[in-house]
Formats: C-alpha cells, structure tokens, sequence
C-alpha cells in the first residue's frame, strides 16, 4: 500500500537596499509527517540592528505565509479523509 506526506517548503528573505539582513525558512508537514519549523538566520546584525522594524515586519508577513501553509495541509487532509470514507 502507498503511504505518502505532504509538505510545504518555504522561504525568504529580508532587504533593505538590496542587502540580505535575515534568511526565513520553514517547513509545514501533513499531520502524520512530523513537527513544523520555522527559522529566522540573521546575516548582518548591523544592518539588522538599524532596520528592525522592517525585519520584524517582513518575519510577520514570512508567518503568515507559513499559517496560509498550514491552512492548505489541513484542508487538503481533510478533502481527502472525506473522499476516503465515502
């Protein structure tokens, strides 16, 4: 029998005039496959520590990529725990 997961990967990055200060990444799983993660790498902590309200800004909207994530795994293991009890 095939047994198979669903994931998510996602990344991104904060700038300020084209300078890379923070790397986000994450990783959404279906509900079997094991623990979400999500990281935030700081590349320049000069430049971070003179733009942290863009960074924490831009980590916000990174989230709320990863809760739209979470969102899609769940309604797509519903849809097919529907479809398999019919």
């Amino acid at each position: 029998m095939l047994e198979s997961t669903k994931s998510i990967t996602l990344t991104g990055k904060s700038t300020v005039n084209g300078q890379v200060i923070a790397n986000f990444t994450a990783n959404v799983f279906d509900d079997d496959a094991g623990n979400d993660t999500f990281n935030t790498f700081i590349t320049n902590k000069e430049l971070y520590d003179a733009n942290k309200k863009v960074v924490r800004k831009d980590t916000q909207d990174f989230q709320n990529l990863v809760y739209n994530a979470q969102d899609e795994i769940a309604n797509s293991a519903d849809k097919t725990a529907d479809k398999t009890n019919e």
